[in-house]
């Protein structure tokens, strides 16, 4: 459907002022290329508008694009869009739809339920990314709730390898000193050592 003619200018403006012929400003005005004032995604812009790589850290973008400027015939001005031109040219659809922007209840209508069904689709899926976010979340949890279980297993078997390390040590040791209830546990123990009979 038809937008709000307003907006129709809007958009006239900002495909006409998008060449590569560089770009103007609110006044008409073309700005200055000086790549010492530049961020790197301006670098950037500027060397893809050149059809230059636009690889490499700030200061090999500013010598690259320095060099483009320098050559004969190059364009001085700034052929990419600012920050600041991006997020004014922005569009702005995201909007409720306004009935004083259409001329009648049917285009007014038509223009709502497609905002809406926008909105509900951008709801939809801010729910299933939070609702994934969670899930791997509790997956994560789960797993490290079981590595836990299994260190503190391991570390109680560790400790039970330690007391008949020591005990074995003894029964090599002092034999006789072994008590009824250590004769005992080492029959156990050997017991438990012992291959099953087939």
């Amino acid at each position: 459907m038809e937008q709000p003619c307003k907006h129709a200018k809007v958009e006239e403006d900002t495909s006409s002022s998008g060449n590569k012929q560089g770009q103007s400003s609110s006044s008409g005005e073309k700005t200055a290329c000086i790549p010492s004032k530049l961020t790197v995604d301006e670098l950037r812009d500027e060397l893809r508008c050149r059809d230059l790589p636009t690889t490499g850290l700030k200061p090999a973008l500013m010598d690259r694009l320095s060099a483009a400027l320098e050559q004969p015939g190059a364009n001085k001005h700034r052929m990419g869009l600012s920050q600041s031109e991006k997020r004014r040219r922005r569009p702005t659809n995201k909007k409720e739809p306004a009935r004083e922007e259409y001329k009648t209840d049917e285009e007014f209508q038509l223009a709502w339920t497609r905002w809406r069904e926008s909105r509900d689709n951008n709801n939809e899926s801010v729910k299933r990314s939070r609702a994934l976010a969670k899930q791997k979340r509790d997956e994560q949890e789960r797993i490290h709730r079981e590595r836990e279980q299994q260190n503190a297993q391991l570390e109680k078997l560790v400790g039970q390898m330690k007391n008949e390390v020591v005990f074995l040590n003894k029964v090599l040791k002092t034999p006789e000193l072994l008590d009824a209830q250590e004769l005992s546990q080492l029959e156990d123990l050997l017991t438990r050592g012992m291959p099953p009979a087939t």
